[in-house]
């Protein structure tokens, strides 16, 4: 239950507040935004390593949101304004395979470390989040999207002027159900493969290594879920790119309906039911999905 009241605040700091911190990306740089959720993030790892009650260590979940929540639209908002109509799909295509370079180092970086200790994790997040600052020392200010001038207050006006854009909230609507099979799959999927996968038959077929591996009394050894979750950051990384230049010339409509479909079938195969097989192959399902649709949100 603790486990889910977190995972529900981190989600609502982290989804509601690019609504409105992508207005002051706009207003006031992308740099200066990506430089203070740096700060964040960082300040947030270092509350969820150092606290031990249920309320502090919420906070610093949500610290860490706010922080994440403040770094997409500087990045995201570089993106847009240093991609032009001809390259947009492959550009987005390519920022989304780098996005998951990391999101395929991150989850075995955090099987190891937390084989020293749960604080270890955290630690280890800040400080591979600390070297965002020196990659902001070859960031080329890019000029933002808004207007150069007004108060905190005026942004926020203009934000919710926006979402009186009827297309634009409908738009945002089917995202935001799309992006909810997200936190199926990193949030939900990562409990039901460790209760309840069995992937035995997998681990002696492929002879996988014991450092992959995770002990169970009841069902053998099996393979950690960081690295079946693993399976969608990794073909991503190998497909997004020649995927995205595919697709490129296909309506946007069309390959966007096209990923939702596939990728609920994916998620469907692959919380079903019991087979390590079925499991992985349901996640390879979603992750084609994800890359027809994803980009193509973006774009």
């Amino acid at each position: 239950v603790d486990k889910g009241q977190i995972f529900f605040v981190w989600a609502i700091v982290q989804t509601l507040v690019p609504m409105f911190s992508g207005g002051f990306a706009d207003r006031y740089g992308y740099k200066k935004t990506i430089a203070a959720s740096i700060a964040l993030k960082m300040l947030g790892y270092i509350l969820m390593a150092t606290q031990r009650e249920f309320y502090p260590f919420l906070i610093g979940c949500c610290v860490l949101a706010l922080g994440t929540a403040i770094f997409k639209p500087g990045v995201q908002g570089t993106m847009s304004q240093s991609l032009s109509t001809k390259n947009s799909g492959v550009g987005w295509g390519m920022f989304y395979m780098l996005v998951n370079v990391g999101g395929f180092l991150g989850p075995p970086l955090a099987h190891f470390l937390y084989g020293i200790s749960w604080p270890m994790v955290f630690f280890g997040c800040a400080g591979i989040v600390s070297l965002n600052f020196l990659m902001l020392f070859t960031y080329r200010e890019v000029h933002p999207g808004g207007e150069q001038k007004g108060g905190p207050w005026q942004v926020v006006l203009l934000t919710f002027r926006n979402f009186a854009n009827v297309k634009l909230l409908a738009f945002i609507i089917i995202m935001a159900g799309f992006w909810l099979m997200f936190q199926q799959l990193f949030d939900m999927l990562p409990n039901f493969i460790v209760d309840w996968v069995d992937s035995s038959s997998l681990v002696s077929a492929l002879h996988i290594p014991e450092w992959m591996l995770q002990p169970n009394s009841q069902r053998g050894p099996q393979l950690a879920q960081e690295w079946m979750i693993n399976f969608n950051s990794g073909l991503i990384i190998l497909l997004v790119v020649p995927l995205s230049w595919a697709v490129s010339r296909t309506r946007r409509v069309v390959s966007i309906t096209a990923g939702i479909v596939v990728s609920s079938i994916g998620l469907l195969i692959a919380g079903f039911q019991m087979s390590g097989w079925m499991c992985i192959g349901g996640i390879l399902f979603f992750s084609v999905g994800e890359m027809l649709a994803s980009p193509k949100m973006s774009e």
